[in-house]
């Protein structure tokens, strides 16, 4: 048989359908030659498989951990609020006056066992609160100790007592009067009398924060005398037994005059330096 026949017939026989035992052994083949790939791939496989292993292992583990800190983080601060760390069980304040404690106590309006949660993040507002119901003072400082605040209240210095009635209250340099009524005075001060202005008060108060320490310890009184002609003409009662007459806004310019004017005074007198700076006796007639 020629090869272009053999060819021809077996061209015949592929073509021609096949037998169901020639099915199967083609089926056969397929699965053996399927094996013998997955064969040649799995060393492969199992090569990567431990790292594979590992890698997963890696992620759990971390899974596990942001969990336990989740979890960890959510009861400690649950134990937080139930502790009473977490809530105010004192409030310090220091101040320059003992009776300003009271009046800081009662700006800042915190009440015992109040949440420090909703105490934090008004803390400026107290600072304000402060600065407005207590107008001695100047600057104020709030910490937090655990549990307990501490206010440390910065207040301009004392200035005298002024007298309304049979009380009297603490003036501060900046003109502020105390709420609260003084006891009683040390004597260190300077007591003021019949203003009723607080815009000439609050001048005289400022200039004599502006007086030497010898100058303000000399001073026992200080009186407004104002007249039609000069509304802010105060008086003041020298220890030394002389009158001052002065004004409110000038004073403490011209007060460096008096002590060269008080040692040339024979006896004591009025001193004035309301307008020029000049002294003459009591008993004696402008």
């Amino acid at each position: 048989m020629s090869f272009k026949r053999r060819k021809k017939n077996k061209a015949k026989r592929s073509s021609a359908p096949l037998t169901p035992w020639e099915q199967e052994q083609q089926r056969r083949q397929e699965r053996l030659q399927a094996e013998k790939k997955k064969t040649e791939l799995r060393p492969e496989y199992d090569k990567n498989l431990p790292k594979m292993k590992k890698k997963r292992t890696q992620r759990l583990k971390k899974h596990e951990k942001v969990l336990l800190t989740f979890f960890l983080i959510i009861a400690l601060v649950t134990l937080y609020f139930i502790l009473p760390i977490s809530r105010v069980t004192s409030v310090k304040i220091d101040t320059s006056y003992a009776e300003s404690k009271n009046e800081i106590l009662r700006a800042i309006n915190l009440k015992y066992y109040e949440s420090l949660f909703s105490v934090w993040p008004q803390t400026e507002q107290i600072k304000k609160n402060i600065k407005k119901e207590v107008p001695s003072v100047k600057s104020v400082d709030i910490s937090y100790q655990g549990s307990k605040i501490a206010i440390k209240a910065h207040e301009y210095p004392m200035a005298g007592y002024l007298k309304k009635g049979k009380d009297q209250y603490r003036i501060t340099t900046s003109g502020s009067v105390s709420v609260q009524k003084i006891p009683k005075d040390t004597g260190r001060y300077p007591v003021y009398y019949s203003f009723k202005s607080k815009k000439v008060l609050t001048q005289t108060a400022q200039q004599f924060s502006k007086f030497s320490p010898e100058i303000k310890q000399s001073i026992s009184e200080i009186h407004a005398a104002p007249t039609k002609v000069d509304p802010v003409r105060i008086k003041l009662y020298m220890n030394d037994g002389n009158q001052i007459i002065a004004k409110s806004s000038t004073v403490a310019k011209k007060m460096k005059y008096y002590p060269n004017i008080s040692v040339n005074m024979d006896k004591p007198g009025i001193v004035d330096l309301e307008v020029g700076a000049y002294s003459y006796p009591y008993d004696e007639k402008k």
